[in-house]
Parts: structure tokens; C-alpha cells; sequence
């Protein structure tokens, strides 16, 4: 009982210092502001403010700094929330009150950034022939800070719009005014344009414009080029009156190398592994070449099979031919490597086949564009042969009389099409943006050109 009693005194003790000193006496009065969701963001900016106040808080008075928002600029809630309609840096104060007349204030600042505006335009066609006269319609982009339902006077002031052709770039006010311009040289052409808004701020937006044509022409190495493929660096061309596989520069057709083409190989006893096989007495008359994993395969007209070769090391060496692949399926003309196999094109079925670089296996085969329906009286309808291919991000261009085709390998669906930039198209090759075009050119001087794709 003793101790019960003692506990007793101790609680009334506790009673007696709160009635005499209070309990500010124990907490005091410190004012504390809590945002609940942000104190940053953009206009309009929805801000939740939580008292936080330590002691013996009566009432409170909220002063959120933004004067322009009328009656709405205070508050006496414990957890109001106001919206910050413009941009700029707000001092929000929260003042507390004891019943005694005792007051505590603290301030935090919120700080509305102005929203960039958003640049959106449509460029119609933007693909086609060089010159290429294009529409640029601007009037879709926007300042978010104007958007119903809680417009803040936000606008688009200003506009600038570069061709990416090295032109004066079109600049005014109005974003609802389309722009005419005439794209002369043909080129993968990025159009930029810039908006800026009443508050300063800025923000840009690209389109690609394709302005097909040819970009270059290179004087062939030979007389007859006929295959070409691109290694990552170089282009490799193949002339069947040559008989030599050429190693060019890009950017100016310099000769780099050169090599005769394989045909005619002989195999050594009974042998089946690469270095059993040396070439003929005889260079090949070369068709399309292919580029894959640092050896060029070559389709040889002299014989009907396809080679692989290591470029770098000479034609007498044992190791220059490492494969040769023949097949009774096809007569192979234009070669080109994607997706794991080897594209053959047969001249004279008008398909393109899909090989097994290691077996020579068929795998599949499509009709090569620009021939005659099956079944359909091929009277006034010339068949047009795939004399060049090239795989291009899944998809082959083929070459057939004067027209280049995109084709879907899967289904031989044409994807696009463009005229032959030359009377004679023959073997391909892409460089991951352009597509190279080789021609014998008739009686003129072989070419190779550059040219702007879809």
C-alpha cells in the first residue's frame, strides 16, 4: 500500500506543476508548416500545407504569398490547399496562436516554374523526289500554361524554323501560318523548329525530311561493274570484264586494293575443309559480291558456285578461299547477307532465294519484283531480272530493269520503290543511311552513285 500510495503523490504532483506553469510551459509554441504532396512543380501548382505546430496551438492564420489570387490568399484551416496559378517564388507564412495571446510564425517558400511550351509540326510530303517543295504545319504546338481548364495566360510568342539545308530559316509570331520551302539537293534533311513562349522559355522538335535523288557519283574502278557490297568502311565492287574485285573508298572511289575473282577452283584430293581448295588457273567472271564477318562471298558466272573469300591475305594463299557453296536450285547473279543467311538472286527464274551460308541449303524463296503474274500470258510483258541486292534493317532492295524496289524478305511484298538513278542498275549496297548503286552504264564509263532512299 506504501508504494501505491507513493505513485498516487507522484501523479498529483504532476498535476499540480501543469496547473500552476502550464503546459507552454513544457511544449512552447513553435509554428511548423508540412507540404503534403510538393512545394515545386509547374504552373498551376496545387500545393497541400499541413500544420505541423507544436504546443498549445488556439488558431492559426495561413498567408500564402500570391496576392493576385484575392481571398483565396489566406486561410485559417489546419490543412488548406491552394493553387499557384503563375510562375515564380512564393514565401507562404503560417502563423499560430496560444489562448494567452502567444504567437509563433515560419515560412516556406513554393516555387512554380513556368512549363515549357511543346513544339509539334507536320511536314507534307516529307519524302519524295528532289526538288521537293514541302508544307510545314506548325499550328499543333501549344504553352501547356494556357490549357483550359485552368489557363494562366500562358502563349507561344515566337517561333523559329531551320530547313537542315543550310537555308535562312522561316521565323514569326503566328504558329498558325503554314511555311512553304523547296528542298533543291537531294539529302536526309532534319528540320528543327523552336518555339518560345510569353515567359522565355523554349523547347524544340525534329522531322526528317527524305529528299530522294543521288547524293554522289563515283567513277567505277572497271568498265563492268556489276556487284558491290559495304564492309562497314568500304565499298568492294566486283567487274565481270576485269574479272578483278575492287576495294574503294567511299568518299572518293580511290582504289584500296583489288584482287582476281575466284573460278574454277580445284579441290586437292579428298578433302572437304577450306585449305583443300585452291583457286583455278583462271580468274572467274565475277557477279554480286556480299560482305559478312570479314569475308566477301562472290557469285561466279564461270562456274555457277559462290565463293568465300578472305580478302586480306593473296589469292595463292590456301586460305584465301575458305567455302564454296553450288547448288542445283538456283543460278546465282546478286548476292547480299542479312538475318543470319545469304540472298541469291537466279537471273533467270526471277527469284531470290534465301541459302544456308554453311550447307547452301534453301531455306525459302520469294519472286523477285517486276515480273509477270504466274499463270498470266506474258504477251507485252518483259520479265525483269534481280541483278542486284542489298539488305537494309530486315528488309532487301532489289535492282530490276530501271527500278530500285524494297522489298519484304518474308514475302517478296514491295515496301518501296524508286527509279534507277542509271539505264543498267546492278549490284547494291546499303551503308546503314545511303544506298550505292552500281551501273556498267552501257557504252559510257561504269558508275557507282549515292543516292537518297525511303
Amino acid at each position: 500500500m506504501r508504494r501505491l500510495r507513493w505513485a498516487l503523490t507522484g501523479v498529483g504532483f504532476l498535476a499540480a506543476v501543469l496547473a500552476l506553469g502550464g503546459c507552454d510551459q513544457l511544449w512552447p509554441l513553435e509554428a511548423r508548416i508540412a507540404i503534403l504532396n510538393s512545394a515545386t512543380g509547374y504552373a498551376p501548382l496545387a500545393v497541400e500545407f499541413y500544420d505541423a505546430s507544436v504546443g498549445p496551438v488556439s488558431s492559426r492564420v495561413w498567408e500564402f504569398g500570391d496576392p493576385g489570387s484575392g481571398t483565396s490568399n489566406t486561410s485559417t484551416l489546419p490543412s488548406p490547399t491552394h493553387t499557384y496559378r503563375e510562375n515564380g517564388i512564393y514565401s507562404a507564412t503560417l502563423i499560430v496562436y496560444a489562448g494567452d495571446g502567444q504567437s509563433s510564425r515560419t515560412t516556406i517558400a513554393i516555387t512554380v516554374a513556368n512549363p515549357a511550351p511543346v513544339p509539334q509540326f507536320e511536314a507534307t510530303p516529307d519524302h519524295g523526289p528532289a526538288p521537293l517543295a514541302v508544307t510545314f504545319d506548325l499550328s499543333t504546338s501549344f504553352d501547356p500554361a494556357a490549357i483550359v481548364p485552368t489557363p494562366t495566360g500562358g502563349a507561344i510568342v515566337s517561333y523559329s524554323l531551320d530547313f537542315g539545308d543550310g537555308t535562312q530559316p522561316a521565323t514569326g509570331t503566328s504558329i498558325g501560318t503554314s511555311i512553304h520551302h523547296t528542298y533543291a539537293i537531294p539529302g536526309y534533311r532534319v528540320a528543327t523548329l523552336t518555339v518560345v513562349d510569353n515567359d522565355g522559355a523554349s523547347a524544340s522538335a525534329t522531322h526528317v525530311v527524305t529528299v530522294e535523288g543521288v547524293a554522289a557519283t563515283l567513277a567505277a574502278p572497271g568498265g563492268d561493274p556489276i556487284g558491290l557490297t559495304y564492309d562497314d568502311a568500304s565499298l568492294w565492287v566486283s567487274d565481270s570484264t576485269a574479272k578483278r574485285i575492287y576495294k574503294i573508298r567511299p568518299s572518293d572511289g580511290q582504289v584500296l586494293a583489288s584482287f582476281d575473282a575466284p573460278g574454277g577452283s580445284v579441290v586437292i584430293g579428298a578433302k572437304t575443309d577450306a585449305k583443300a581448295i585452291i583457286p583455278g588457273p583462271t580468274a572467274g567472271t565475277p557477279a554480286g559480291i556480299a560482305w559478312n564477318g570479314g569475308a566477301l562471298w562472290v557469285a561466279c558466272l564461270s562456274d555457277g558456285k559462290i565463293y568465300e573469300v578472305n580478302p586480306s591475305v593473296p589469292t595463292t594463299d590456301p586460305g584465301h578461299i575458305l567455302a564454296v557453296l553450288e547448288s542445283a536450285a538456283f543460278t546465282p547473279f546478286a548476292l547480299a547477307f542479312g538475318g543470319g543467311a545469304l540472298w541469291v538472286s537466279d537471273i533467270g527464274a526471277g527469284r531470290i532465294f534465301k541459302v544456308d551460308p554453311l550447307t547452301g541449303s534453301v531455306l525459302g524463296s520469294i519472286q523477285a519484283p517486276g515480273l509477270a503474274p504466274t499463270g498470266l500470258e506474258p504477251r507485252n510483258i518483259v520479265p525483269v531480272a534481280p541483278t542486284g541486292l542489298a539488305w537494309a534493317s530486315g528488309s532487301l532492295w532489289v535492282s530490276a530493269g530501271i527500278m530500285l524496289y524494297r522489298v519484304d524478305p518474308a514475302t517478296g511484298a514491295i515496301l518501296a520503290s524508286v527509279p534507277a538513278p542509271g539505264p543498267t542498275p546492278a549490284g547494291l549496297a546499303f551503308d546503314g543511311l545511303y544506298l550505292w548503286v552500281a551501273d556498267p552504264n552501257g557504252t559510257n564509263p561504269g558508275r557507282i552513285d549515292r543516292i537518297v532512299v525511303p
